[in-house]
């Protein structure tokens, strides 16, 4: 009992996520939170030290050091949802490599300025960097809509976890050792507490600025050029604002603003009963393109198509209520935006201009079935208000909405058993695009994630390997040029009469990427 007394030993979070397991001494002559902690993730120790024999303990440190940093970057931690700089990491752990990479061919002066943008994105999400005096392994947090990405350098893993789980436990944290240093009058303390305590309104105030990505004058700016004042009140116009930082000049911007403005709520009962059912089936576990895959089974399943069946999801995506609206923005690398709240749509707004993939029919057709991912699973996480396809959308849900699209368009199973029963991969390829009507690289990673590989000749390997990267446009010798209803066949000599430059021209295709 007197130990009880003596110590005040709190474990805080959910077991399967992030835990703080502090044992503060009570009798802190410096009035700075001292005492001992660990921290876990799903159960496994990230932030430990051990003794001579190699036995694992907890830290003793003065955990105020914690509380200033939850504090100071309050607002940062709890609203910034993607990375300075135009790079699109898997996990958070994988941010600064990716941009070493980038910055291998950049001019230096370049390189200095990402990299300080870098070095304080770090220095909001990695609670390490919050520690003075001590080193401690990386432990980086981003949220992502509804979930919460959890990158621990010390066992080499990254969880994702309900944001409002990982939200409450951080305030949890801060709350407990706010109440340790309450009478403290040292410096540091005081500090921490005025952070700690001030958080809210600092998150009111910079909460636009953070969500939109653009500064006050930036948001005046396209106020005056159209957009209502009052529209940027709704996480929708935000969060596609902020993920077309970068991705496009500021007339694009606002053209696409604008018509996400412009579009209603709408009421979709079957989408929004579909969504809630995959929800509940489905597992945040595994890679990515394998939850994807998993995806477009279900949702075969559910909507009693059979596995080879042909699926048109312009037809599905208006059948359950959705807008989509065509506008051709030459020059603009998004290839959609879609927006979802409670004021605007759901709406897909498609750029169809030349050189968009949305600009023929097996780019449109990959568009709408990526947004179908979004629709059905990330308005319920990562992506609760829209995603920019073209632009900042977080890489984990992108991941596994390209592998969704290109199985829903095309099991792998369909594709692997039509080249076991054709005569040649060539033949296999033409039946499979005519039919299903997809692109030339989705077709081939189709083809060789089905298992079939194995089976290929090393000529056929490598004809998959141009087609995957979009080096050849279309598989097999024979062509045809679709005009109006009809289709003419055209001679072998085709190209050699300089026939495909005027095929390309007439179709406009740029395969769409779709390797999971």
């Amino acid at each position: 009992m007197a130990e009880e007394v003596r110590r005040s030993r709190r474990l805080i979070g959910e077991p399967g996520g992030l835990q703080f397991e502090l044992d503060l001494d009570p009798a802190d002559e410096y009035g700075l939170a001292q005492g001992k902690g660990q921290v876990f993730l799903k159960g496994e120790p990230v932030w430990i030290t051990e003794d001579a024999h190699g036995q694992e303990l907890a830290l003793s440190w003065t955990w105020v050091d914690l509380l200033a940093f939850l504090g100071r970057w309050w607002p940062w931690l709890m609203l910034e949802e993607d990375y300075p700089l135009p790079v699109t990491p898997l996990y958070p752990a994988y941010f600064l490599q990716e941009a070493e990479t980038r910055w291998e061919d950049l001019p230096e002066e370049q390189v200095d300025e990402e990299e300080e943008e870098a070095h304080r994105f770090l220095a909001r999400h990695d609670l390490a960097e919050g520690f003075k005096g001590l080193f401690l392994p990386s432990l980086l947090l981003l949220r992502q809509g509804e979930v919460c990405l959890i990158s621990a350098t010390a066992i080499r893993s990254t969880r994702v976890r309900p944001w409002a789980e990982v939200r409450d436990t951080l305030e949890a944290v801060g709350d407990y050792l706010a109440e340790h240093v309450a009478e403290s009058i040292n410096p540091r303390a005081q500090q921490a507490l005025a952070w700690w305590r001030n958080r809210e309104a600092r998150l009111a105030e910079r909460g636009l600025e953070i969500t939109t990505a653009l500064s006050g004058d930036e948001r005046a700016q396209l106020t005056e050029l159209g957009l209502a004042e009052e529209e940027w009140q709704w996480p929708e116009i935000r969060t596609v604002a902020r993920m077309s930082r970068g991705a496009m000049l500021r007339e694009d911007r606002l053209a696409f603003l604008l018509r996400i403005a412009e579009a209603p709520a709408r009421e979709t009962p079957e989408l929004d009963r579909l969504g809630a059912s995959l929800n509940q089936d489905f597992q945040e576990s595994g890679a990515p393109y394998k939850q994807g895959y998993w995806m477009a089974g279900w949702l075969r399943q559910a909507l009693g198509i059979a596995d080879d069946a042909v699926i048109e999801p312009r037809d599905w995506l208006e059948a359950w209520g959705v807008q989509i609206e065509e506008v051709e923005y030459p020059g603009c690398p998004v290839d959609a935006v879609t927006a979802w709240g409670e004021e605007h749509g759901p709406v897909v707004i498609l750029n169809r201009a030349r050189g968009s993939h949305g600009a023929h029919e097996h780019g449109e057709r990959a568009t709408l079935a990526h947004e179908i991912a979004h629709l059905l699973l990330d308005r319920e996480g990562a992506l609760p208000a829209g995603e920019v396809l073209g632009g900042r959308a977080p890489e984990y849900p992108e991941k596994r909405a390209r592998a969704f699209q290109a199985e829903l368009l095309l099991p792998r199973a369909v594709a692997g058993n039509v080249v076991q029963e054709s005569a040649s991969l060539e033949e296999a390829a033409r039946y499979l695009q005519d039919t299903y009507r997809v692109s030339t690289e989705l077709l081939a990673w189709q083809i060789n994630n089905s298992g079939i590989r194995s089976s290929l000749t090393a000529e056929e390997k490598a004809l998959l390997e141009q087609w995957k990267t979009g080096a050849v446009k279309q598989p097999g010798a024979s062509k045809r040029v679709g005009f109006l209803k009809g289709q003419i066949e055209v001679p072998e000599d085709f190209d050699r009469l300089g026939g495909q430059a005027i095929l390309d021209a007439f179709h406009g295709e740029d395969p769409d990427a779709s390797a999971p």
